[in-house]
């Protein structure tokens, strides 16, 4: 959450391109990595502090960094209903620490927060029919799927959007 808050003050000065591109070849590297060492190392419990510190940063500078962590959930073994809970968990936490920032900041206006409130039907149907698709794959095509995420969400960062 500390990240988050700072991340969330830094927004208005931040060079954004220069870090969308690091972050975008940041998770197609680590899809090439896990390619490679298909059965990568359990990180510790304590590695996901500095998890957490980079996704709030990062999340608070670039609106959305739920590939950032992706790797961190699935290499220790999260899949399906407990990698999506987890990042559910997280995202609310990182997200009321960044809607206090950006309320401190001047960065949240009336229009930001209709434009929120129109948005909540949407997610909520997402998450209704995610669910529901997540519970009839496998594993294998659970992982294989937000691999492709990955590499999508990074080309779209190397392209600066």
């Amino acid at each position: 959450m500390p990240c988050a808050v700072a991340g969330g003050l830094l927004l208005a000065h931040a060079p954004l391109g220069p870090l969308k591109r690091v972050l975008g070849v940041f998770l197609i590297a680590v899809v090439l990595w896990r390619r490679v060492n298909p059965h990568p190392r359990r990180p510790a419990d304590r590695a996901f502090v500095g998890v957490g510190a980079g996704s709030g940063l990062g999340s608070a500078l670039l609106g959305s960094v739920g590939p950032l962590t992706a790797p961190f959930f699935l290499a220790y073994g999260m899949t399906r209903a407990a990698y999506i809970g987890t990042e559910a968990a997280s995202a609310l936490v990182m997200h009321t620490a960044k809607i206090a920032a950006y309320g401190a900041g001047n960065l949240l206006t009336g229009t930001v927060l209709l434009y929120g409130l129109a948005l909540t039907p949407a997610t909520l149907l997402g998450a209704w029919a995610g669910k529901k698709v997540i519970g009839r794959i496998s594993d294998r095509l659970f992982v294989t799927l937000v691999e492709i995420g990955l590499v999508a969400a990074g080309v779209l960062f190397l392209l600066g959007f």
